[in-house]
């Protein structure tokens, strides 16, 4: 499809869209419910306006300015622009009649002494033409306008749909943990550190229900080291372990191409070392490094997590104990998907629409993420902090201009997995720059300054242009060996994403401060 027909099918839909074309189709051509649909106080403040501005003209005007024809723009339009910017298409269309209405009567009605218009003359069809489309233009803008406002409604009655569903789940869960505490009854545990780590597994943090569930596979089926995995980029990796620490060794990564875990992962249900082992000895099936693994399902049926038992009394290594492992598992699947869902809905709006920057707790997760995965395969990570110069001094009206334009040069210069975040106050960006070696980052926060300033944009009651401080922190900088001479970092220090990010705005603190109207690059 060409940009013509695309502009053409855009332009049609908005017409369509229009209350001249959809007047039937939205209100079944009642008149009477269209004007139910508006506010009744624009109709009194277009008789109003218009019947003051009347009553002016023959008062004061009335031999110098006749019905105003000599005064240009016309003082009718302090009624038609208003009315319809305000109050949409129909009361819109109304001023400009209204309007256009007065005008004529006014021709009609002009002394002969004072007569300065012919009704048949251009002024005198110009004039009410132009009410009458203008309002009606400015009005249909405004429509569009309450349109899109009232499907922001919709979708955020969505959200709230969606949260109540969330709250449903959370209701089942508690009827889940109703029945298994109705079953505690017949195990060696005791009631209350059952009923204490079932609770747990009411959480709606992640990070919470991992031990948590772990703690049941504990107390339920008496395992003496279990552990569990979730699904992060495609692999399998550990969240959490009883006992903690190296007392039983597991990897940090399942393989799940091959043995028990594939079967889990592949049929979706609860598999033991005896269906992979078909005839061993005691002692060759507890020697197995996994004794039963069951998957955790999503919402989508996906495994999204795999729960492992590891080491656990012979005698207690019984069907009943298997099929109970595996009702865990659904349990803490039902969990992790109310979790997931509830995580999934609150990290919908981290993201500031103006300027695209993402929300300062986000922002703190994800550097740690990257972080972490920068210290793993060893490859340099760059953290700036930009400060905008006299922010405080900006006025509120021009805060919103200043901070899209900030967002809209950031979004040019950086890379599509760089990452723009807030900071803790309003007047520091942050810029996480994964696989960005020193040097390239000062090049990068000169070329942002230097388009800052370029752009020449003027916030202040001052003549000074807008300019901005850059503050940088890397890990190879901090790296003490086994650094590359292009600034990569083979080996890092255990360096914290508080370091990295109080590095940066020392860096920022250091940097001396900005010419207003110089656009010299960071150095």
């Amino acid at each position: 499809m060409s940009s013509v027909e695309r502009l053409q099918r855009s332009v049609g839909a908005g017409l369509r869209e229009t209350l001249l074309l959809s007047f039937g189709r939205t209100y079944a051509h009642d008149f009477r419910a269209a004007l139910r649909d508006t506010q009744p106080f624009a109709y009194v403040e277009i008789a109003v306006g218009l019947g003051v501005l009347a009553l002016l003209n023959l008062l004061f005007f009335r031999v110098d300015n006749w019905g105003y024809f000599d005064s240009n723009p016309h003082p009718f339009w302090l009624i038609v622009i208003p009315i319809a910017a305000r109050y949409g298409a129909l009361p819109g269309y109304a001023a400009g009649f209204a309007s256009a209405a007065l005008y004529f009567l006014f021709i009609l009605l002009q002394p002969r002494s004072a007569f300065v218009v012919d009704v048949f003359s251009s002024q005198a069809i110009l004039n009410p033409v132009l009410f009458i489309i203008a309002g009606g233009a400015l009005g249909e803008l405004r429509e569009a306008q309450k349109r899109a406002h009232k499907a922001l409604a919709e979708r955020y009655d969505e959200v709230e749909a969606g949260l109540q569903d969330i709250a449903q789940r959370y209701l089942a869960a508690v009827e889940i943990n109703h029945e298994m505490q109705r079953r505690i009854v017949t195990q060696t545990s005791t009631v209350t550190t059952l009923y204490q780590a079932a609770k747990r597994l009411e959480e709606l943090d992640v990070e919470e229900l991992a031990p948590a569930a772990l703690e049941l596979v504990t107390s339920f089926i008496e395992a003496d080291a279990c552990a569990l995995y979730l699904r992060q980029d495609g692999r399998f990796v550990l969240k959490a372990a009883l006992p903690a620490g190296d007392r039983v060794p597991r990897p940090t990564e399942l393989d799940t191409t091959r043995g028990l875990l594939a079967i889990a992962v592949g049929a979706r249900r609860t598999v033991t070392v005896r269906d992979v082992i078909a005839e061993a000895t005691p002692a060759e099936i507890m020697s197995q490094p996994l004794l039963m693994a069951t998957p955790l399902a999503g919402q989508d049926g996906e495994v999204i997590g795999l729960l492992t038992v590891e080491r656990i009394p012979f005698l207690r290594f019984t069907p009943t104990a298997v099929k109970l492992f595996g009702l865990l598992g659904d349990w803490a699947s039902t969990a992790f998907q109310t979790a997931l869902r509830f995580q999934e809905t609150r990290d919908r709006n981290v993201q500031d629409e103006l300027t695209g920057a993402y929300s300062y707790a986000y922002t703190w997760k994800r550097l740690g993420d990257e972080l972490e995965r920068a210290r793993r395969y060893g490859f340099p990570l760059a953290v700036a902090a930009v400060r905008v110069e006299r922010y405080a001094a900006i006025a509120p009206v021009r805060v919103p201009s200043v901070l899209q334009t900030l967002g809209l040069v950031f979004r040019q210069h950086i890379r599509p997995f760089d990452l723009l975040g807030k900071s803790a106050t309003d007047d520091v960006f942050l810029l996480v720059l994964p696989h960005l070696a020193p040097a390239e980052a000062e090049a990068l926060a000169g070329r942002l300054r230097e388009e800052i300033v370029r752009f020449g944009f003027r916030p202040y009651d001052d003549d000074a242009t807008l300019d901005v401080r850059v503050g940088l922190a890397s890990t190879a900088d901090a790296a003490p060996y086994g650094s590359s001479a292009d600034g990569s970092a083979a080996v890092l220090p255990p360096l914290g994403p508080r370091e990295l990010l109080d590095r940066a705005l020392r860096s920022l603190a250091e940097q001396p401060p900005a010419a207003l109207t110089r656009g010299d690059a960071v150095r």
